[in-house]
């Protein structure tokens, strides 16, 4: 950053590159505290996860969510069939037996969340020989079970020799039912949903049925599972609890215990974090979920066709939910290729934007997530998911629909995400490239040619602001002019200090 200085006035600038069409729709017309090792263990391992009966959603369809929180960010989708009953499902990148939250050509869908009040279990079952068994049990309820009440006869059937990882399973299936199974070693309690206010379930890392509830430490989850079920019940009281309001409200809520950021981007300080930076540790939105599934379920008595998974192939924070449908067959290459899936590597890529180390831990630069100018990547990656959206309920209700289709929409839907995610470009702060001139009673900027260009194509304007305050991360700040030369004068500079951005659109 350079400044210059003359009869009291001192000039501080910085140029910035953004990509023009971030702020169009041409682009989505076209493209269809240092814990200890345990504690850090629990902490990249736990999930936040809500299912709903369709008495709870608009249009009667249950729907089953599950944010994915562990440590290794290559995840894939897959579909499975061993001849019995075929599913798809989140599992590890080349991980071809274990799964972790799906649904079956059946309409049966199965997630679950570590539980850590309950008690424990065996180190060794039928299903491993040590270690978690989660993995396993998901495949075999998804390869088996056409209803809930198939699931609750699984379970039985594993309570003798006993769980070796206590989770709160959710499930739904196409017959109306939707239940969570707070699963122990040797016991479970099932919770209905039907059952419960409002018609909906919400589990982070500890069961209703478990000890210690008046006293919840902070690896359970209790904000993330608190601030969840208020989402859920708003949505509900105001009959909006859609498949999107899950997308964009619930599962990308960046809201800590002791703050609410709300409207983003947060416009202030939290403890000893940057200026409108959050740590998302214990966020929803949070730094280890490296996958997500949304299933949308079928009304009691649907063809179990029609239930559509949703699917992130990486962080909320960065990706965007993708349709995907058994009755396909297959899952597209963006989230099963051969190395790996294209959405998730782009996601990985782009949080090493979003994330600020600052000088101390890491945290979410909201300000690089939505602003006023609307060149956050949410500003762009929100838009384009409310497009998938539409464009699949557009699909799902055409008078041409037809299940033959379903494999090559969901494969164009996926490569067309992938290439979106794939083009968009964050702004970069660009030092010693502005040079000052106090000349005719103002200030002259000049800026040079900038190096860096997207796809062979230089920048086609410059915007350019002013104000009397830092920047900060934000956007804000006075619009001056809209240029295409590579300078400006401003005849009437502010008095004592005046801060300028230059922002080049493409």
């Amino acid at each position: 950053m350079k400044f210059g200085k003359q009869a009291g006035t001192m000039v501080f600038l910085a140029l910035l590159i953004l990509p023009l069409f971030t702020q169009s729709n041409e682009l989505l017309d076209y493209f269809f505290s240092s814990p200890g090792e345990e504690e850090l263990w629990k902490n990249m391992n736990e999930c936040t996860t809500g299912l709903a009966s369709g008495n709870a959603t608009p249009d009667g369809r249950p729907l089953l969510w599950k944010n994915r929180d562990v440590g290794n960010a290559n995840q894939e989708f897959h579909y499975y069939d061993d001849g019995r009953i075929p599913f798809i499902s989140i599992t590890y990148r080349s991980e071809t037996d274990e799964y972790y939250g799906g649904v079956n050509a059946e309409g049966f869908a199965l997630e679950n969340s570590n539980s850590y009040n309950l008690a424990g279990g065996p180190y060794r079952n039928g299903f491993v020989n040590g270690g978690d068994d989660d993995g396993k049990i998901h495949t075999m309820a998804l390869s088996t079970c056409r209803t809930v009440d198939d699931f609750e006869h699984f379970l039985d059937s594993t309570n003798t020799d006993g769980r070796t990882l206590n989770s709160n399973y959710g499930a739904i299936d196409a017959f109306g039912d939707a239940a969570m199974f707070e699963a122990a070693g040797y016991s479970y309690t099932r919770c209905d949903a039907i059952d419960a206010p409002g018609g909906f379930l919400i589990r982070s890392n500890y069961s209703y049925s478990g000890n210690g509830l008046n006293n919840r430490p902070d690896f359970w989850g209790p904000h993330r599972h608190d601030s969840s079920y208020e989402r859920f019940r708003e949505a509900v009281s105001k009959n909006e609890l859609t498949p999107l309001y899950v997308f964009q409200h619930v599962i990308r809520n960046v809201s800590v215990a002791g703050v609410d950021p709300y409207p983003l981007p947060y416009d202030g300080f939290f403890e000893d974090y940057p200026y409108g930076c959050l740590p998302n540790g214990e966020a929803v939105c949070r730094n280890s979920t490296r996958a997500i599934v949304v299933v949308q379920g079928v009304r009691a008595g649907g063809r179990p066709d029609d239930a559509i998974l949703w699917a992130f192939g990486g962080s909320q924070l960065t990706t965007v939910a993708t349709p995907l449908w058994v009755r396909a067959g297959s899952v597209p290459e963006e989230f099963d290729g051969a190395n790996g899936g294209r959405i998730c590597e782009r996601g990985v890529e782009l949080l090493s934007w979003v994330y600020t180390n600052g000088n101390g831990p890491q945290s979410v630069d909201t300000w690089k997530l939505t602003n006023p100018e609307g060149t956050g990547l949410w500003d762009y990656t929100l838009p384009l998911e409310q497009w998938a959206y539409n464009k699949t309920q557009q699909f799902v209700h055409s008078p041409q629909f037809s299940y033959d289709r379903l494999e090559t929409f969901q494969n164009q839907m996926a490569a067309q995400i992938a290439d979106s995610l794939e083009l968009w470009k964050p702004f970069r702060t660009v030092s010693d490239v502005v040079t000052p001139r106090f000349e005719n009673g103002g200030i002259t900027l000049g800026w040079g040619e900038v190096s860096e260009q997207r796809d062979g194509m230089s920048p086609s304007e410059y915007h350019v602001h002013r104000s009397p305050e830092p920047f900060r991360t934000g956007l804000e700040g006075t619009l001056l002019s809209v240029v295409q030369e590579r300078q400006y004068h401003d005849q009437n500079p502010l008095p004592g200090a005046g801060y300028y951005k230059i922002v080049a659109y493409y």
